[in-house]
């Protein structure tokens, strides 16, 4: 019995899990962004404005990459550089407004689908799925690191 479950908590994952991207895959089309560019402005959306290397971290690129990236993002309108108010010598990124009406408009409806869901759940319910969610991020986040840094499939 316990296998089964466990069986089919794996499958839902990975169902949500290729949903997921097949949601990102159509917001950013209809951005008119890359996959990469449009993770970048969901981190902003979500997490507000951060230094380039919280962005680059969160994001999975190097700082190259994330400099290019927040190049485009500010030529597209969807992201900008601003000087920290509380330490003048740091630069932070934030999403413009275009970029927060564009996220309300793609995501408003999901958002308000998950919080429905959310209300048929106690508190405690709620604050295991928080922590499995998170504790899958982590694992996810450290298979991306180890296929990267691995120089065979083995």
């Amino acid at each position: 019995m316990r296998q089964h479950l466990v069986d089919e908590l794996m499958l839902a994952l990975t169902d949500l899990q290729n949903a997921s991207e097949m949601a990102d895959a159509a917001v950013s089309e209809r951005l008119g962004l890359n996959r990469t560019d449009s993770r970048c402005v969901a981190y902003l959306i979500t997490r507000g404005p951060m230094a380039s290397g919280e962005l680059a971290e969160l994001a999975g690129l190097t700082p190259g990459a994330l400099t290019v990236a927040v190049d485009r993002l500010e030529k597209a309108g969807f992201a900008e550089r601003v000087r920290d108010q509380a330490d003048r010598r740091r630069v932070l990124i934030r999403p413009t407004e275009k970029a927060r009406a564009l996220a309300r408009d793609s995501w408003g409806q999901a958002v308000k689908e998950a919080e429905a869901q959310f209300a048929a759940y106690t508190d405690e319910q709620l604050v295991l799925l928080t922590e499995f969610l998170k504790g899958q991020v982590a694992q996810q986040r450290r298979n991306a690191e180890r296929v990267r840094d691995s120089s065979t499939w083995a």
